[in-house]
């Protein structure tokens, strides 16, 4: 059984049992490997605890980043809602072992999780395990949850071991003084499309309010082997390199402007 909301693109399924109360266990799906391995080590802990499994999703329309595409985005809702139906029915099977509510929320992956993690026992997060460069492109997710959640977080490789998060250090501070640390979230969004021998990428950063875009692309060589990961690593570093000028400007202009008003 399936209901899909209206409004903020809510959409939930719920099954074997009440799962309004009680003990949770909140997991992030995306269709992928490690997040299969999450929802199956989920599942094995709330077998374990007695608790309910929150199989969340979270999915953002591309006209929000200013990307038009020739589909309405009721599409990628749909879609977004088939990829977590299907991976709950992959890992967990329809006979389910445990209660299981399927959630899809509109918004960031990380602010959904976020919110819906508060009160829950734990915050489960399949680990990319990507190189050096996605790692940081793409780990921004399960980074920002073990910073900011405010239940434990486990990270689930996709064979099935889990990790410790990675938590910023501690502050320090001198002798007699007070520790500080202040903290913000810049969100960074990356959006590739690969047609033929072209990648092209619209990058956007929320620096809190300020808001900067940038588009790139690159082209494959017709006489080189087909290699997508390459041209999206050229396309993302030219849009990133393009940002990052943008914010020295931006700072040279905020560093050499009246100090005062």
């Amino acid at each position: 059984m399936a209901e899909n909301g209206t409004g903020n693109g809510a959409g939930t399924r719920a099954d074997n049992g009440s799962t309004g109360a009680g003990r949770r266990v909140v997991v992030g799906i995306d269709g992928s490997a490690p997040s299969r391995a999450a929802l199956r080590w989920a599942v094995g802990q709330a077998a374990l605890t007695g608790a309910t499994v929150h199989a969340v999703a979270a999915w953002e329309p591309p006209s929000l980043h200013g990307w038009l595409v020739p589909l309405p985005e009721d599409d990628f809702e749909r879609t977004a809602m088939r990829t977590l139906t299907a991976e709950v029915d992959e890992v967990v099977g329809r006979d389910r072992p445990v209660p299981v509510e399927e959630i899809l929320l509109l918004g960031h992956p990380a602010e959904v999780l976020l919110e819906l993690a508060e009160g829950a026992d734990l915050l489960v997060l399949g680990s990319r395990g990507r190189g050096t460069f996605a790692r940081t492109l793409l780990g921004s997710v399960s980074t920002r949850c073990a910073a900011h959640a405010s239940c434990p977080v486990v990270i689930v490789r996709a064979d099935g071991t889990t990790a410790a998060p990675s938590r910023p250090p501690a502050a320090t501070a001198g002798e007699g003084e007070p520790a500080v640390r202040t903290t913000k979230d810049w969100q960074l969004s990356l959006h590739l499309v690969e047609e033929h021998d072209t990648t092209r990428v619209h990058a956007v950063l929320d620096a809190e309010g300020t808001v900067l875009h940038s588009d790139a692309y690159a082209r494959r060589n017709p006489l080189d082997d087909p290699a997508p990961a390459v041209g999206d690593e050229f396309a993302v570093g030219r849009a990133l390199i393009d940002l990052g000028h943008q914010l020295l400007r931006a700072g040279t202009r905020h560093a050499t402007g009246p100090a005062e008003e």
